[in-house]
């Protein structure tokens, strides 16, 4: 059994993550993990995490506004947090970034039904009570935009750091959301370089227009699935499908053809 909670073991590894940093660097950047919840105590997420049979894991690429932050306590931070809670924090009829992460976190955990099957009250009540991690690939925050430079740079540099996050959280669903598939193409040779038994891989073309690409690669000896995703920033009514079914039409083929169990 663990003696620090994740947050805790997250927190010394954030400041390890930091000794070399400058003053300014110090100041973009950005602490994730476990995101909290509201009415529920950091011990509690703990045990939901451990007790999760899937564990979602978002890896984002970074925060998009150039100031430091702890994006674990955007959820229960005042107003902010309320917006993310009620899924408003997006366009109207409830599109947007969080609400793309909502529906996603649904079809992961709760039933692969498609996107128009969806009910946002469902998707809400199970995005404020299950717990999920919520992680930047380049902790120094930045603007509205990061080139795939960036970020590779970022992996370079600070990958180690990364894959000992991902190790102590220990999810076994990753949703890479990069369109350049800078993080997923980094974790997946991490797990590549390991796995001993035969790596499942999904892609195809979706069936229909304007038939995106789909793939995931699962890891049958740790029991891990990595999933490409696009950025769950992607606006209008057809973004919001394409997003949902990008990554869970390759999530329903390989729980419904192999057989596949998350526990």
């Amino acid at each position: 059994m663990k003696e620090l909670s994740y947050f805790a073991q997250l927190n010394e590894l954030f400041q390890e993550w930091m000794q070399d940093l400058s003053g300014e660097e110090r100041n973009l950047f950005c602490k994730d993990g476990l995101m909290l919840k509201a009415y529920k105590t950091e011990k509690s997420i703990d045990t939901l995490w451990d007790e999760s049979p899937r564990r979602v894991m978002f890896i984002l690429k970074d925060k998009n506004t150039p100031d430091g932050d702890d994006t674990r306590l955007w959820p229960v931070d005042g107003k902010h947090g309320i917006e993310i809670r009620e899924l408003h924090g997006g366009n109207i009829e409830q599109t947007g970034f969080f609400p793309n992460i909502a529906r996603i976190l649904y079809g992961l955990t709760v039933e692969t039904i498609g996107y128009s099957q969806l009910e946002m009250q469902k998707v809400k009540d199970n995005w404020n009570a299950l717990p999920f991690a919520f992680v930047e690939a380049k902790k120094l925050a930045g603007y509205s935009s990061v080139k795939s430079g960036d970020i590779e740079n970022a992996l370079k540099k600070d990958g180690e750091f990364l894959i000992r996050e991902i190790e102590i959280l220990n999810p076994n669903i990753l949703v890479c959301c990069d369109a350049d598939d800078t993080q997923f193409n980094y974790i997946t040779q991490q797990y590549d370089s390991v796995e001993k038994g035969e790596i499942i891989s999904i892609e195809y073309k979706y069936p229909i227009k304007p038939c995106f690409t789909c793939c995931l690669r699962y890891y049958p000896t740790i029991n891990k699935v990595v999933i490409k995703s696009y950025h769950p920033t992607r606006t209008g009514k057809a973004g919001d499908w394409i997003i949902y079914e990008k990554v869970i039409s390759p999530f329903r083929q390989l729980i419904n053809n192999h057989n596949i169990k998350f526990k």
